[in-house]
């Protein structure tokens, strides 16, 4: 009985990593919120863990920023892809 409502409350190891990943991502739950802080203040290894995926996860996004940033595209080229797009839409 004991066990079954600590489960509730308190997750493994792999569903607290899987919630950090998506928290992320897309916003938790309250209840997400509740449990995965419930097992990240008694777990050390998942704190590591998300405080290295929270770094990893801003490198990317530098990254990929600055990528975007450095990518031009001629503007007939995206003249054309817009006139694409309208007859496309157009088209539906």
């Amino acid at each position: 009985m004991w066990k079954d409502f600590v489960h509730i409350f308190v997750l493994s190891c792999k569903q607290a990593t899987f919630l950090i990943e998506k928290r992320l991502h897309v916003p938790l739950s309250r209840l997400e919120r509740l449990q995965l802080s419930m097992h990240l203040s008694i777990c050390k290894l998942c704190r590591e863990y998300d405080k290295k995926a929270v770094f990893l996860d801003g490198i990317m996004k530098k990254t990929l920023s600055e990528e975007e940033s450095h990518s031009h595209f001629p503007p007939d080229e995206l003249r054309e892809f817009k006139d694409k797009l309208k007859d496309k839409i157009n088209k539906e």
